[in-house]
């Protein structure tokens, strides 16, 4: 049985942004350090306290704050040789790191002045974390960089299709609007390349046509046929998974099911 199906409009679905994975990374890392302090205290049978468990670990919350920083630098200052992004990374890696760790022991003992008799002094704890965590916070803020920007490298500039062809007619070149262009096709050795208001006959293959227009427009749905999708006006089935394409002149073309990767989004 035909069917025919009448072209709309796409509609572009919206992308939701998703939570960075750095953030899930912390979150999970707090509160298995501070499950590990608990299993540590049963298994040497020590005191477990809840409030200095969860003081000590929000050295790993310092890494959300600081990692948007670092992220932030990384890309804005990013050296294109690659014998100056290494330094620069480790030298970023290292510098975050103090800071990390040097933030982390104020507020440490910012909240235990507070709560804690006696407080813990700033030297001693910097000294403990310095030694536990340094290389840590040194891998995180050398290594994040190098993945961030890995999954947020700008994409390379947008090809630019010719607005215009040249097309030689006889001993004359004219130039003809892409946008004007309805559908190519084969008549060999030839191509015939049809706009709004005329068939001009060219030598150029249906191959190098491909790579000069727009694939998102001109779509290759046959072996011997390119066509402008804009003009599209509706798509008949055949019963054995060919379709034609009726233009908006009128004109019907068919659409082979062995180019169906090419224009299978027409029926959606």
């Amino acid at each position: 049985m035909e069917s025919s199906i009448h072209i709309t409009k796409h509609i572009k679905i919206p992308q939701i942004g998703k939570i960075p994975l750095y953030l899930i990374l912390v979150i999970i890392v707090f509160l298995f350090a501070v499950i590990q302090d608990y299993i540590y205290s049963k298994i040497k049978d020590t005191g477990f306290y809840i409030s200095e468990s969860l003081l000590y670990n929000t050295f790993w919350v310092f890494f959300i704050p600081f990692s948007i920083i670092t992220n932030r630098i990384v890309t804005s200052v990013n050296p294109k040789n690659k014998f100056h992004k290494s330094p620069y990374n480790i030298g970023i890696g290292i510098v975050f790191s103090l800071i990390h760790l040097i933030a982390f022991t104020a507020f440490f003992v910012f909240i235990s002045y507070l709560i804690f008799t006696p407080s813990h002094r700033f030297v001693a704890i910097f000294n403990t974390a310095f030694s536990n965590q340094f290389y840590i916070a040194l891998l995180w803020y050398v290594l994040l960089p190098v993945v961030y920007n890995s999954k947020h490298t700008p994409s390379k500039a947008l090809t630019r299709y010719p607005e215009k062809l040249k097309l030689k007619v006889g001993s004359k070149t004219i130039m003809v609007l892409t946008s004007a262009i309805q559908f190519i096709s084969t008549d060999k050795p030839y191509t015939l390349v049809y706009t709004d208001d005329q068939k001009i006959l060219d030598n150029t293959s249906l191959k190098e046509y491909e790579t000069l227009l727009n694939p998102t427009i001109f779509l290759r749905v046959h072996r011997s046929t390119i066509i402008n999708s804009t003009y599209i006006k509706e798509l008949k089935s055949r019963s054995n998974g060919d379709y034609d394409a009726k233009l908006k002149n009128g004109q019907w073309i068919r659409l082979s099911r062995h180019y169906r990767s090419n224009w299978h989004l027409l029926l959606h």
